[in-house]
């Protein structure tokens, strides 16, 4: 059946009644300034007394509420089964859309070649000094990517439009990505992408996401720590899009390890072991220093530099242990690559790497040098 000229909004939801209604209320606005016709379908699967709320909700601000669970992909590819309109719209449920927003979004398909179209996504509202921290890790540059290119090969599902018939022609999201740590967005718009669909940038199609869910310490860690087992099965299906690169810093500190403690064990000096804590902290230290003055033009500080480190390795390590889980070694020293500027950030950060390296190595072998010397 032929899909009818419109735009379907899909909002996942769990909770967050206050975001929720913030959002439902600015959708509104941003559909009563759109000329054609429109939806809102809600996909929850909250605790009974909140849905009694999010009803309510959905009631005063003209929207349609399904339940399903558990999965988020789950959620988006029933909300979509649903949709009436021939343009899918998906916005998180922490998010406020701008009042043009729907407009800005459905002018973007001017011709079949174009997919999707990705919204550009700026975080506001109140902040933390870890906020520093991550907005300056690259783990919210997709979000930023539409205020700068032309086209992108996936974009976050926060601002993102498709085509309803293409949606259901490359076969919806992915369920079978574990719905943590995710990694099913960026699989879509890759598999759209490979169809040799377009996924066209709109810089005015704006949506405002809250910096509270994005500014804890403890969620943060966690986030990345899943964005990292993600990337595992992202280079199993989209193997074409990784590459080959220097050894990961988390590796090199395992190896770094493993060497220290033979040496502990065959010197039968376990004062040895000090060194590896020494040595860590020289690497954060000489890192930190180094990526701050790389990226002076930036500002950012000594202690965001460290932040940043932090977030880097557990990345990597939920990356690592996915990899060893599936007994796929090969890929440990892999990464995705998307875009031609994102080997520049990779060559950048293996200098890095490699200058806090040298340094670290030349302290703990000046130290092993003393002690030796001592005994």
């Amino acid at each position: 059946m032929k899909k009818l000229n419109g735009i379907s909004i899909v909002i996942a939801t769990k909770g967050r009644l206050l975001h929720l209604e913030k959002l439902l209320q600015s959708v509104l606005i941003a559909r009563n300034n759109f000329t054609g016709s429109s939806e809102v379908l809600i996909i929850d699967d909250s605790s009974e007394d909140e849905t009694k709320i999010i009803d309510s909700l959905c009631e005063k601000y003209s929207a349609q509420k399904y339940f399903f669970t558990p999965s988020v992909s789950g959620k988006r590819n029933y909300g979509s089964s649903k949709a009436q309109y021939d343009i899918i719209l998906y916005l998180d449920s922490d998010c406020v859309a701008s009042p043009n927003l729907l407009t800005e979004h459905y002018k973007m398909y001017s011709d079949d070649s174009i997919g999707g179209v990705a919204g550009l996504l700026i975080f506001t509202g109140e902040e933390n000094r870890y906020w520093h921290v991550v907005d300056q890790s690259p783990f919210v540059v997709c979000f930023k990517l539409p205020g700068w290119l032309y086209e992108v090969p996936w974009t976050p599902t926060a601002n993102f439009s498709i085509r309803k018939n293409l949606f259901t022609e490359i076969g919806e999201f992915d369920t079978d990505f574990p719905n943590k740590p995710g990694g099913e967005d960026v699989d879509l718009g890759l598999r759209l992408t490979k169809k040799g669909y377009k996924i066209r940038c709109s810089k005015t199609g704006i949506v405002y996401h809250a910096k509270d869910t994005w500014s804890h310490r403890t969620q943060m860690r966690k986030r990345v720590w899943h964005y990292g087992k993600a990337n595992y099965y992202l280079i199993k299906k989209h193997y074409d899009y990784s590459i080959s690169c220097l050894p990961k810093k988390s590796i090199v500190h395992i190896i770094i390890f493993i060497m220290i403690l033979i040496m502990a064990i065959i010197s039968q000096n376990p004062m040895l072991l000090g060194l590896f804590p020494i040595y860590l902290i020289a690497d954060i230290i000489a890192t930190a220093i180094i990526f701050s003055r790389v990226n002076k033009k930036r500002k950012i500080t000594f202690y965001e530099s460290i932040g940043i480190y932090n977030l880097k390795m557990i990345n990597e390590l939920g990356f690592i242990s996915e990899s060893i889980k599936h007994n796929k070694l090969n890929y440990i020293n892999r990464d995705m690559v998307y875009f031609d500027g994102q080997m520049t950030d990779i060559l950048s950060d293996s200098a890095v790497n490699v200058w806090s390296l040298i340094i670290a190595l030349t302290i703990i072998t000046t130290l092993v040098s003393i002690l030796i010397s001592i005994s």
